[in-house]
């Protein structure tokens, strides 16, 4: 589907930001845009993969937050870069707390949580093969579909976490409004999205990993973040700059394959722990200089 109008403030002119193809899922040909509201400054992939076949071929089963293995080197790294986002959501809730993950995948964020003691977890995941491996490995009530097809009763959730969600959906401001809908009075949104600021933006432009297209259709510049929370009736607390080099990784990655360097990109890889070693100083830097390549937002829908 092609874009006409702005989802976040229904201007109808764009500028193009970038054109881009799939550079994860080899077989997909296509080229998109990527438009940019003059108004908002909300950036949009045109055209957008709308039909289950087209979505589907853009999130096989092959799709990496779906090729999870529990006791892998790489699942130890991602609990161990999961320390400060865990923290954080131990210090906003209590073992009472209800919790929703938005886009919970395999589901091992979520039982981290229930091992840090916070059984009270809700999944929602797209994808009926990845919600089915969250319920069969852990035995977490984990159901398939979108946050609009479950029935949650209005501010009968204390905090709900996104971890990559939003700059995959085509309308974020309608899906803030019904996190804010089902949200308690004070209760919580964690919400972590690549960061369109970053300087790793100007530094690899077009090769950015960022903007992964087409499963990216959204990108949020800080105007436009501070715009579609306020929108969304949600405060935000906090914006915080991740250290972990998964952009530099990931963009290193895109720009050797460019430049005709495909077996050693191959090695580039945030699987590949001497990869994440070697990248890490990156990272550090650009959060130090609150400019990295992922953010993780803390808002609260008003009292």
């Amino acid at each position: 589907m092609h874009v006409q109008r702005c989802n976040l403030c229904g201007n109808e002119t764009f500028h193009t930001l970038g054109i881009g193809y799939d550079r994860t899922i080899l077989t997909n040909s296509a080229i998109y845009k990527l438009l940019q509201c003059p108004e908002c400054g909300l950036v949009t992939l045109t055209p957008r993969p709308t039909t289950d076949e087209e979505l589907a071929a853009i999130y096989p089963a092959s799709y990496e937050s779906y090729m999870q293995r529990p006791q892998s080197l790489l699942m130890l790294m991602r609990r161990m870069a999961w320390r400060s986002e865990i923290c954080e959501i131990l210090a906003l809730t209590t073992p009472a707390s209800r919790i929703l993950e938005l886009g919970s995948a395999t589901g091992e964020f979520l039982n981290e949580l229930r091992r840090r003691g916070r059984p009270q977890l809700i999944g929602i995941e797209i994808s009926g093969v990845a919600a089915q491996l969250a319920r069969d490995r852990y035995d977490l009530d984990v159901r398939t579909g979108q946050l609009a097809d479950v029935d949650l009763p209005p501010g009968s959730v204390d905090l709900v976490v996104m971890r990559h969600v939003l700059e995959h959906v085509a309308d974020p401001l309608a899906l803030l409004k019904y996190v804010e809908y089902i949200l308690r009075p004070g209760g919580y949104c964690i919400v972590t999205i690549p960061n369109i600021d970053s300087h790793t933006v100007r530094i690899f432009k077009t090769h950015w990993y960022g903007y992964d297209v087409p499963r990216h259709l959204s990108l949020f510049p800080q105007k436009t973040l501070v715009l579609l929370f306020r929108l969304a009736s949600l405060r935000m607390r906090s914006i915080k700059h991740i250290s972990m080099p998964n952009i530099w990784i990931g963009s290193t990655r895109f720009w050797l394959q460019a430049l005709g360097f495909g077996k050693l990109a191959r090695f580039v890889r945030y699987q590949n722990p001497f990869a994440i070693l070697f990248f890490l100083p990156f990272g550090l830097i650009s959060a130090f200089m609150k400019s990295s390549g992922v953010i993780r937002i803390i808002a609260q829908r008003p009292v």
